[in-house]
């Protein structure tokens, strides 16, 4: 049997992207984003957590975006689910919206 590539995930608040990051994750298409992922359910958003930031100017990940795709990183993650319900993390920004 082949050796499979098992990855994790860390779920966490939605508040942790400020209100202006949600509304790109949904809008254009989905070949040209800057990220792979996208809405899960009515919940959140299932992203991949990019380490490092290939768009430029309009093109580029929201920095709010990219600090929590980099923290879950540091934690050993390649996924991320932002989810309405997830807890927040301590050191990473928190936006009311």
């Amino acid at each position: 049997m082949p050796q499979l590539d098992i990855r994790s995930f860390v779920v966490i608040s939605t508040a942790h992207v400020s209100e202006a990051t949600p509304r790109c994750l949904e809008t254009g298409h989905v070949e040209d984003r800057p990220w792979a992922g996208g809405p899960y359910g009515t919940y959140g958003w299932f992203l991949y957590a990019h380490d490092e930031n290939r768009g430029a100017g309009a093109d580029a990940i929201p920095d709010d975006l990219m600090a929590v795709m980099e923290w879950a990183r540091s934690q050993g993650c390649h996924y991320l689910l932002l989810d309405r319900d997830g807890d927040t993390v301590d050191g990473l920004d928190i936006y009311e919206w």
